[in-house]
């Protein structure tokens, strides 16, 4: 019934994304997932041991970032926006938000001044879209939602991160203005409902508690602190003692079987605010999760995209943004205890993740991005290349390139990109 429920309120689009998959180059990328699937872990012996015995490549990470470039320049205004099936969407405030410290991550390793131009017009975009109250509409640009605390707190770290790289006092007040009406319209227990998407309470608003965290170290904001740790003491009081999280969906129809994507933003909005205030509950907590999410890992790469209380599989598709911020998690928690375990697996989701991108390397519009599900029409973000998932994906490439080759890393994708 749930399922249903989900096909009538996405109807139309997906009536339009069906017919978008008979247009040519869209409908060979669904064949060659279709065929994909027909052969038994194809990517195991070409691409994943690759990566995992010698670190990612240079061209997918560039492919990567000239899919960012190509979208920001598609979208117009500034903003970075997704290729559906039948066109290509508005900028995301939300995604573009968080997608600017990638920018500018890419920028620091290459000298590339055009990327800091794009981070640049992104967070001016950013700017120039800020509702009055101080938060940023959910969805897409257009889309007329009302300002939402998740997508709000993830622009915070795009004009924190710019502030950071050119000094301009502007990107801190619009973040700060954004901060005071998150922690105006927090509930009493530490979440966020009224202001926040479909007005449910969740605890992957951990990834809200980090920027907040960051604020309240660079302004010494105490009462930032407070709502961040308000909010995970409220997201610990949903996880269960196997690291498992109630409420943890984005939707109001799969709490019993959340996806990989929303479990890892909880993870990581543990880990974040952990470090930021000195926490090591947090930290302990997040890194006991991201172990478990790790045991559900094949060794081919293969991460089923939910997963009930008991972390078994209840799909049989892949959410690779959720694999790739597995992968991220896994290398920061490499960094703090030096864990080859984290590492191998990082790169086998990564190897995973470049086969997958392989797949879709047709034409500009796809070539570089990842799509929502493996396979193509899985029910998470289908029949689309979310560009949220491309900006993970990158951040996990960056961060194995950093552990692989610090000192070459700069010069060889100045090269690539």
């Amino acid at each position: 019934m749930r399922r249903l429920r989900v096909l009538r309120e996405n109807v139309g689009k997906l009536v339009l994304k069906s017919l978008g998959a008979l247009w040519p180059p869209n409908f060979l990328v669904v064949m060659r997932h279709a065929a994909s699937r027909a052969r038994r872990e194809p990517w195991r012996p070409s691409v994943v041991e690759l990566v995992a015995n010698e670190g990612p490549t240079e061209e997918p990470l560039a492919l990567a970032v000239g899919w960012l470039k190509h979208s920001q320049d598609v979208v117009g205004t500034g903003g970075v926006g997704s290729y559906e099936l039948f066109g290509w969407t508005t900028g995301y405030p939300e995604v573009t938000g968080y997608i600017i410290p990638t920018i500018w991550d890419c920028h620091r390793l290459t000298g590339d001044p055009d990327l800091a131009r794009r981070a640049t017009r992104m967070a001016d975009w950013e700017l120039s879209i800020q509702q009055p109250g101080g938060g940023w509409e959910g969805g897409a640009a257009g889309d007329g939602e009302p300002p939402i605390v998740f997508n709000s707190g993830q622009v915070i770290r795009g004009l924190a991160r710019t502030y950071e790289e050119l000094g301009d006092e502007k990107y801190m007040q619009s973040a700060i203005r954004a901060a005071d009406w998150i922690v105006s319209t927090q509930d009493a227990d530490g979440s966020w409902t009224t202001a926040n998407f479909r007005q449910m309470k969740r605890v992957y608003d951990s990834y809200v508690s980090a920027p907040l965290a960051r604020l309240a170290q660079t302004n010494g904001r105490e009462d930032y602190a407070e709502a961040a740790r308000r909010n995970c003491e409220f997201v610990l009081s949903q996880r269960r003692d196997n690291g498992w999280f109630d409420l943890c969906d984005n939707s109001p129809y799969f709490n019993d079987a959340p996806s990989t994507h929303t479990i890892c933003y909880t993870i990581d909005g543990l880990l974040e605010t952990g470090e930021q205030l000195d926490d090591p509950r947090l930290v302990e907590a997040g890194a006991a999760s991201a172990d478990a999410l790790m045991r559900c890992v094949s060794d081919s790469g293969y991460l089923p995209g939910r997963l009930d209380a008991s972390w078994r599989p209840r799909v049989n598709w892949v959410c690779l943004t959720g694999s790739a911020q597995l992968g991220i998690i896994l290398m920061k928690l490499h960094a703090r205890t030096g864990r080859e375990d984290y590492l191998e697996m990082a790169r086998t989701l990564a190897g995973f993740l470049v086969y997958v991108q392989k797949l879709g390397a047709i034409g500009a519009d796809r070539t570089g991005a990842l799509t929502g599900s493996y396979p193509i029409w899985g029910t998470y973000a289908p029949l689309r290349f979310p560009c949220w998932a491309t900006k993970y994906f990158l951040d996990l490439l960056l961060s194995l390139r950093r552990a692989a080759d610090p000192g070459d890393a700069a010069q060889n994708l100045a090269t690539s990109v």
